[in-house]
């Protein structure tokens, strides 16, 4: 059938009503293409979203353990150099680590232990105003001064000076250590090795010294002094050069340093530098030169007092020095104009000879803790 028969046939059923809706097209419903239903848009999902907790304040860091240090008393102390144990007393003072001196007005009783040296005479010796005042403040000691015996001797010997009385006013420790075969490592020229093959090096046992002295009792701050007699204050002459950026001060008696000491002395700050000496010591010089055996070994050559104090002055940048007070007998002399923290004094026993003078001739120790008291008072 042609497509006029269809559109014929198509109009007939329509008019007949067997169609329930005709569409005015040129094509039956049924070939035209039903009309898709409009899309339903869906909206678009929720973007994922990840919920992450709130971190936690971070705990603040535990605070350090408050350091333990050694109590007032006297302690044994060592370290390990080049394979030698060396040894040394420390001597904490009363009112140290937030204790209290004994005694209710502040005074230091004797005691019947000997951590209290007495002086020539048995008894204590006190300091200027005869007490130790109480500690209030709990603090911990303000320095250090380490006491370099003779040869022969041992570093408990040098307790018989009488600082530690003096050193307790202003809560310092006092070191007393021990030279490895009875002598020091002086540095001197035309001495016999201390231990025959073995290599002692007294100036880094001394700076271990220091810093475990230091770590142990809270002392130091710049405020490290070396006191030496003898041997002791030849060692000390060497500390001075060798030693000086941890060492504030050092006080020589009859003694001085080794004969020639200046070519090699390069100090690597100012310091403070005393001497005291018998101008008729037959031991060491006081020009200078060769100081006698001990026993079968040579002791070598020192420097005289006048040439190493007029080398620590120029050391010192002193201008000129001016005479200081110091009683009968004594001629004392001092640097003008130094550099801060490093003054020069020379104290002269007329006609003394090898020894740690004492009253009426001249008192020692009060003269050498004066001279380190003005250092550690005004070291920061």
């Amino acid at each position: 059938m042609g497509a006029g028969g269809i559109r014929g046939v198509f109009a007939a059923l329509c008019a007949a009503g067997v169609l329930a809706a005709c569409v005015e097209a040129d094509v039956p419903p049924a070939l035209v293409a039903p009309v898709a239903a409009p899309a339903r848009i869906q909206p678009a999902p929720a973007p994922l979203t990840t919920t992450v907790p709130a971190a936690a304040p971070e705990a603040p860091a535990p605070a350090p353990p408050a350091p333990t240090y050694l109590p007032p008393g006297v302690h044994e102390q060592q370290v390990e150099v080049d394979g030698h144990i060396r040894r040394w007393l420390t001597v904490v003072p009363p009112g140290a680590n937030g204790t209290v001196p004994p005694g209710a007005n502040g005074t230091v009783p004797p005691d019947a232990g000997g951590t209290v040296p007495p002086d020539a005479n048995g008894t204590v010796p006190p300091d200027a105003n005869g007490t130790v005042p109480p500690d209030a403040g709990g603090t911990v000691p303000t320095g250090i001064v380490i006491a370099l015996h003779g040869v022969g001797g041992r570093g408990a010997d040098m307790r018989s000076i009488g600082l530690e009385p003096l050193a307790a006013a202003q809560r310092v420790v006092v070191a007393y250590p021990d030279a490895l075969g009875g002598a020091w490592n002086d540095g001197r020229p035309g001495a016999d090795p201390v231990l025959p093959g073995a290599a002692v090096d007294d100036i880094r046992f001394l700076r271990l010294l220091i810093e475990q002295t230091a770590a142990a009792t809270g002392a130091g701050g710049g405020r490290v002094a070396v006191v030496g007699f003898s041997n002791g204050a030849v060692m000390a002459g060497r500390v001075a050069c060798d030693l000086a950026d941890g060492v504030a001060a050092v006080a020589l008696v009859a003694g001085t340093a080794g004969q020639g000491f200046e070519r090699s002395c390069r100090p690597a700050a100012p310091l403070a530098v005393l001497v005291v000496a018998g101008s008729g010591d037959r031991i060491v010089p006081y020009a200078g030169g060769r100081v006698p055996d001990w026993g079968v070994r040579k002791r070598g050559f020192v420097a005289g007092v006048d040439d190493f104090v007029a080398f620590w002055r120029a050391q010192s940048g002193c201008a000129s020095s001016q005479p200081v007070p110091a009683g009968v007998g004594v001629s004392a002399v001092r640097g003008v104009d130094c550099r801060a923290g490093a003054g020069v004094v020379r104290y002269r026993v007329n006609g003394g000879g090898h020894e740690w003078f004492r009253p009426p001739a001249l008192d020692t120790t009060s003269v050498i803790w004066d001279f380190l008291a003005r250092r550690f008072s005004a070291a920061t």
